[in-house]
């Protein structure tokens, strides 16, 4: 794991031995009969998972990290069957972790490496989660050719010793990012929280013991608009508990546990802690060969050749209170993305320069034909509150 410098002590990398999102999945994987590589989770996180004649259901709750559920839930059901908390993964961003999620592989494995990556196939900065294209030096990939190069790690839903089904947001069913990390299980659409319970009931309805992946954005989409601590946020992670435990409580077939974590917590980013790259010296401007990629809380800097130690030295002259400044390679080196085996476009998608930012920063470039963009809550970075997840059990 990278090294801290004496003023990221409180930064958290993830902790690929045995504590994060990756050994969560390697673990309930191997549990439910499908044969993936990789190291389980540190004995004790999760305890014995009995799978012979009992449902087995995973809730991914987007956005809904330890500090989340610490400051709107200190009392709730869930904070209660909270079992330990993991880490997320690096970047901690829904394309890097519901990715190693679903194919129990970390990003240095899976090769997506945020919300705008890099492609070097085709030469463009995409959205590996939509198969958009934020910008191309060369014709715009189409979603077909941008699918079949991104989507190249297996799920290990569909090798699992039982019928599988994925619930999901109706508008994410059929897009090309559900279909390959569902595999060949069923994938259900909902249109709201009751919705999804039922769709979850009725998946759990089956004959012979079944497993049930179900994953829901809302509490992510309301902390990217209001921020991670505003009292909406509070107002529906109470509903979604109160659905939980009344879901909980049902009568059902057979005995169930219930495992409910989330992709990445989340970071407050007021307006006034958001850095513009277009307002900054047209000296470090000028050092890159083209705009950024990653995300407002890390961003990955692709460098004209031969210029990498140059904008790492004068971006931290630059940046330096409100970004930590890192080489990509040695944080490829050092096991921030994870352990090798390493993807083969890993160091190219993630360019020569990643910026760290600090406590609350963002920082955003703005091309031509794009609108300014501020979100009050963002995630991605290493800090606790972003990288840091709860793992929930509940068996009724």
């Amino acid at each position: 794991m990278p090294d801290a410098s004496p003023d990221q002590e409180t930064l958290c990398w993830p902790d690929y031995q045995g504590g994060s999102l990756v050994n969560l999945s390697v673990s309930l994987a191997r549990a439910l009969g499908a044969d993936v590589a990789g190291t389980p989770l540190h004995p004790g996180l999760l305890g014995p998972l009995a799978t012979e004649g009992r449902d087995i259901a995973l809730l991914l709750v987007d956005g809904l990290g330890d500090a989340q559920l610490a400051r709107h839930g200190p009392a709730s059901f869930l904070r209660a069957h909270q079992r330990s908390t993991l880490s997320s993964v690096f970047p901690s961003t829904t394309a890097s972790a519901l990715t190693s999620l679903q194919t129990a592989t970390p990003p240095s494995h899976h090769g997506l490496t945020g919300w705008e990556m890099y492609s070097p196939a085709h030469r463009a900065i995409v959205h590996p989660l939509t198969l958009g294209c934020r910008h191309s030096e060369a014709a715009a990939p189409t979603h077909a050719a941008l699918a079949a190069a991104l989507y190249k790690t297996p799920s290990w839903f569909d090798r699992v010793a039982r019928p599988a089904v994925c619930v999901l947001p109706q508008h994410l069913v059929p897009t090309p990012f559900s279909r390959h990390h569902a595999g060949r299980t069923m994938r259900v659409p909902y249109r709201d929280w009751p919705a999804l319970f039922s769709a979850l009931g009725q998946a759990l309805a089956s004959r012979t013991p079944a497993f049930v992946y179900a994953y829901t954005s809302r509490l992510d989409h309301e902390m990217h608009a209001a921020g991670p601590d505003d009292w909406s946020v509070s107002r529906s992670f109470t509903e979604l508990d109160e659905r939980i435990e009344a879901f909980c409580r049902q009568p059902r077939r057979r005995p169930l546990t219930l495992l409910i974590t989330a992709d990445h917590g989340f970071a407050a980013t007021p307006r006034d802690k958001r850095v513009a790259w277009e307002a900054l010296p047209v000296a470090l401007q000028a050092l890159l060969e083209r705009p950024l990629s990653g995300e407002g809380r890390v961003r990955f800097c692709h460098v004209k050749q031969g210029e990498a130690g140059r904008f790492a030295a004068l971006a931290r002259e630059i940046l330096g209170e409100v970004a930590w400044v890192e080489t990509s390679p040695s944080l490829v080196e050092r096991g921030a993305f994870g352990p090798p085996p390493y993807h083969p476009e890993l160091l190219p998608r993630v360019g020569d320069v990643t910026l760290l930012m600090k406590p609350g920063h963002t920082l955003r470039d703005t091309l031509p034909g794009e609108r300014w963009l501020h979100l009050d809550g963002s995630h991605g970075g290493v800090s606790t509150a972003e990288m840091r997840v709860p793992l929930i059990r509940v068996d009724v």
